[in-house]
């Protein structure tokens, strides 16, 4: 039998310690919501939603030039140790008798932000640990399967993991993290040379802007958060009206399909992307998963006649499914048309525009359930509309993505003026 290649031996140690702070970072902040164990909690759930997205919105860019500025393993070690110091702080201070409180004031925005970076440096680090040809099944594999090991169990059971020992736990989970990314071997290239951070931020935007691919990204990024609750008030209308009666059973066939999206998307979404990105490409599998699985949202409405669970089953999980596909293969052509010195601040520019978006949605949260609650087919049928408005930017840009598709990976360094 053949020994594995480097190549693979790398990926593996990189997947799985990608997968640990995957996971743990998002298991953390409810754990952190209620370490405290006062009547200030709420003020510190409050205070965390207020600041973190702040918070995100203004490091984002900074953080994306720090990314290209050093070798992207580097700042991964950097942030999972300190998210490690982060979360174990905590337990910490409640064993020698201090008030958390004010320390979680700062370690819960921090977290989230810590998070967004690791995301960041994960993205732009994963072209140097494998080859362009296999970006999309390891992304499919980072972001689709190995995070759903510990996710969907807590989905399914309606398990939340707390305590200062899950903490620590978790913590220490964030330190073997780091030392897993520092053992991954990468071959990167050198970081270039500074010109001020005014200078590569706006270099970052600009070749964002400029190139057509990455602008069809980002909008279609935009739009799919703006569309989110259209399209999650609609399902949950449908969700209530498929299962009336049955939110008290346990168990049985009928709980495991109330459950659905929350598992098959990201096993059903992996398969297909493994299976069509050879053949399609991975631009034109993003929005042909999006045009193919949109029109399923229109199943919602049905969801109130005959067997409602099948209507809400196939409205429900089938678009979701094309969104993942969408956003693995999207993540893995920008990976590919980036220079890798500019991975970190597109990552950050998309960062941004998303969370505005994200913030510009909230307003649409109202509006959207009311026109849940009119029920019949023009809930499902604004969903629809709306999922299908997100492919727009990138069938637009699907004839320079082709043309993309033809050219080599761009691996090597580029002035600031060079044109994408």
């Amino acid at each position: 039998m053949a020994s594995p290649s480097p190549s693979r031996g790398r990926f593996a140690l990189f997947a799985l310690a990608a997968a640990v702070v995957c996971v743990c970072f998002p298991l953390a902040e409810p754990a952190l919501w209620n370490a405290d164990g006062s009547l200030t909690s709420k003020l510190l759930i409050m205070s965390d939603q207020t600041v973190e997205p702040v918070a995100i919105l203004v490091l984002a860019l900074p953080l994306g030039v720090l990314i290209d500025r050093t070798r992207p393993r580097s700042v991964l070690v950097l942030s999972a140790l300190l998210g490690a110091a982060a979360l174990a702080s905590v337990p910490a201070a409640g064993a020698l008798g201090a008030p958390t409180w004010p320390l979680l004031l700062a370690v819960m925005p921090a977290s989230g932000v810590l998070a967004m970076v690791t995301g960041l440096a994960r993205d732009a680090c994963l072209p140097s640990v494998v080859r362009p040809e296999r970006l999309l099944p390891a992304n499919v594999l980072l972001l689709a399967l190995l995070p759903q090991i510990v996710v969907v169990p807590m989905k399914l059971t309606g398990a939340v993991w707390q305590g200062p020992a899950f903490l620590f736990a978790t913590g220490l989970a964030l330190a073997v993290a780091a030392a897993l990314f520092r053992g991954v071997s990468t071959v990167e290239e050198p970081p270039p040379p500074r010109a001020g951070l005014r200078r590569e931020t706006a270099e970052g935007i600009r070749f964002t802007a400029r190139h057509p691919a990455l602008r069809a990204i980002a909008f279609y990024l935009v739009l799919s958060a703006l569309v989110a609750e259209i399209t999650a008030a609609a399902a949950g209308e449908a969700w209530e009206t498929a299962f009336r009666g049955l939110n008290g059973a346990g168990s049985g066939p009928a709980w495991w399909l109330m459950s659905a999206p929350a598992y098959v998307p990201p096993v059903l979404g992996a398969l297909v992307a493994l299976l069509l990105h050879r053949r399609l490409g991975t631009f034109r599998l993003a929005w042909w998963a999006l045009i193919v699985t949109g029109p399923f949202t229109l199943l919602l409405a049905l969801s109130g006649t005959g067997p409602g669970w099948v209507w809400y089953v196939l409205g429900a999980v089938v678009p979701r499914t094309g969104s993942l596909v969408a956003s693995v293969a999207l993540l893995s052509h920008r990976q590919t048309v980036t220079p890798r010195r500019l991975l970190g601040r597109t990552g950050a520019v998309l960062v941004v525009l998303t969370s505005v978006a994200d913030g510009v949605a909230g307003l649409l949260e109202g509006p959207a359930e009311r026109l849940a609650e009119l029920g019949g087919v023009a809930p499902a049928a604004v969903a629809t509309v709306a999922a299908l408005a997100t492919a727009v930017p990138l069938l637009r840009a699907r004839r320079s993505a082709d043309h993309d598709a033809t050219r080599p990976p761009i691996t090597g360094v580029l002035s600031s003026r060079d044109s994408p």
